[in-house]
């Protein structure tokens, strides 16, 4: 059951911190020095992280089929049956392994008290709702981070590769590719529409991380929340009493 659209502005203003009025007063101009309204704000953030989104899927794509080619090239495949049955399960093992890097960032850095990270992910929460939100819900605004976050990545898949042969390790990269780029339009779905009934779960499950509700850091498959917090899901709720 998704939340009401007053429910989740409510929500996204306050954010997990309380200083949504921070965010809104976050400005932009005209070149010529005139402010904007905010209607002409959201429309030309949405235009530009439009843009951030289509590059960092395109760079992801990019990068995770060159480090496919890479795997394949220094392992090899053993028979096209093998390799295939590996590519399957790579992939499978790939979206597992994807998921827990997410859960793992967003938690234990993201999250974390205080930081870079943990400053800008703070503008996440509190422009929701905000003309300027398009601004911070992209997984990052430069394509070199995504390379990066990709390279960060690579050396547990190779040594995978190393072990069990270039098909598995070209499968987890597949997985982990697609995992990215699901993310990132997943969560654009959740904050400006646009997701298909199924998945409206998501929507929910995301929105009352924002609200504050703990144990939901995975932003649409949360089998990392599952696992290591679904106990907290009703327990810690804002306002919950023992």
């Amino acid at each position: 059951m998704a939340l009401d659209a007053k429910r989740v502005a409510t929500i996204g203003a306050t954010g997990a911190s309380g200083s949504g009025a921070t965010a809104k007063n976050d400005r932009t101009a005209l070149p010529n020095g005139v402010p904007t309204l905010p209607g002409d704000i959201r429309e030309a953030e949405m235009r530009r992280a439009r843009r951030v989104k289509r590059n960092n899927a395109l760079t992801a794509t990019v990068t995770g089929v060159a480090l496919a080619f890479a795997a394949s090239a220094l392992y090899g495949a053993r028979g096209y049956s093998v390799a295939f049955m590996s590519v399957v399960l790579g992939a499978f093992i790939g979206l597992l392994y994807a998921n827990a890097f997410e859960y793992v960032l967003h938690r234990f850095l993201l999250h974390w008290r205080t930081g870079f990270l943990a400053q800008r992910h703070a503008l996440h929460h509190d422009s929701a709702g905000a003309p300027n939100e398009a601004r911070y819900v992209n997984f990052a605004t430069s394509p070199w981070v995504v390379v990066f976050v990709f390279l960060l990545n690579a050396p547990p898949v190779l040594a995978a590769g190393y072990l069990f042969g270039g098909a598995l390790a070209c499968g987890m990269f597949a997985g982990f590719t697609c995992y990215f780029v699901a993310y990132e339009e997943v969560h654009w779905r959740i904050h400006f529409g646009g997701l298909p009934q199924w998945l409206q779960f998501a929507r929910r499950h995301h929105m009352l991380h924002h609200g504050g509700f703990e144990g939901r850091h995975n932003v649409f498959l949360p089998i990392c929340d599952w696992l290591f917090q679904r106990h907290e899901w009703k327990s810690t709720a804002p306002g919950h009493r023992a």
